[in-house]
């Protein structure tokens, strides 16, 4: 199977799962106001589906300018997917828990996730107050992570493929830039760090924000998180709302940007990181993908991309 008709594929799953659960109207929550293309991709992706299927987003925040405001009971909360819930990022499932007490009566959608925990009494105890919620949804991004959540959410687990599969391709090709260049290799340096990187044939790299500083977004960033812990609320609210503002209509294409350029001028992308693997099908590659710390990428890879023609795992 081609790139085209995988990501036709994947899209096409998560639409005809998704769609008609989430309703006409909805809120984002936990939407990453930080310097990771990984997760904005995905963030990018719930954009693009919600624009594809008619959905209203009337609301979108981060974990930390989330105001719980006040919605009606038949607006949908859809949780941002991507590898954060579990103890290495524990403050995303606080997040979490604060969501569903604050909407007991909303329906709640956790977009595709893996689910990682260390520590199995916490995850107990997570998943308990979790499942207290009786309109409570848990999408797994693959098949390890969904036959684990099916034990304690049932048929309130899905088996969805990641986010960024739905982004269309008008957030791509403006940033396009000419393939000239051969081989590319993604090494991500931080806990998920999986095998060490053995190849030496290529450009090696992490995030391009993780190599140079981001100057401007950094900047503000610095400005709106310390305006945002005021102690006055008309002070901290407005800060919120601009910041919400800035994330989603310059921070979120800004990133685009830097992924696409990052990766377009490449024919072939090694990468230990999965959404280095991910805009690389997105955007025709060459791909081998090779697994972090945690079997992460190995499961993401056996539960959609065996089938694709242009990609190898190295294990």
């Amino acid at each position: 199977m081609n790139c085209q008709h995988k990501i036709v594929q994947l899209r096409g799953k998560i639409n005809a799962s998704l769609s008609e659960l989430v309703g006409k109207k909805c809120v984002l929550l936990d939407a990453p106001y930080y310097h990771n293309i990984g997760d904005v991709l995905i963030w990018t992706g719930v954009q693009c589906f919600v624009k594809d299927n008619n959905i209203e987003c009337i609301y979108t925040a981060s974990y930390e300018t989330c105001t719980f405001p006040t919605i009606d009971k038949d607006v949908t909360v859809l949780f941002n997917g991507g590898g954060n819930l579990g103890d290495i990022y524990h403050e995303h499932m606080e997040f979490l828990l604060s969501v569903i007490r604050n909407y007991p009566e909303n329906r709640i959608i956790v977009l595709p996730q893996t689910v990682y925990y260390k520590d199995p009494v916490l995850e107990k105890q997570d998943f308990k107050e979790l499942s207290i919620h009786s309109d409570f949804y848990i999408c797994g991004r693959d098949k390890i992570v969904y036959q684990h959540l099916v034990k304690t959410f049932g048929n309130h687990a899905l088996l969805l493929p990641d986010m960024a599969f739905c982004i269309s391709e008008y957030r791509l090709n403006p940033y396009l830039k000419k393939q000239t260049k051969k081989k590319l290799i993604i090494a991500r340096e931080d806990c998920e760090k999986g095998p060490a990187v053995t190849s030496l044939d290529g450009d090696i790299s992490d995030w391009p924000v993780f190599m140079h500083s981001f100057r401007k977004s950094t900047f503000l960033n610095k400005i709106f998180k310390r305006t945002s812990d005021a102690r006055i609320p008309i002070i901290s609210n407005l800060s919120n709302k601009i910041w919400d503002w800035y994330a989603s209509h310059v921070f979120n294409e800004a990133m685009i940007k830097e992924g696409v350029e990052f990766i377009s001028p490449y024919r072939e992308v090694e990468t230990t990181r999965l959404h280095g693997c991910i805009l690389s099908i997105l955007l025709n590659k060459q791909v081998v993908l090779v697994n972090n710390s945690y079997g992460k990428n190995r499961n993401f890879y056996e539960s959609w991309l065996q089938d694709l023609d242009t990609i190898q795992l190295k294990k």
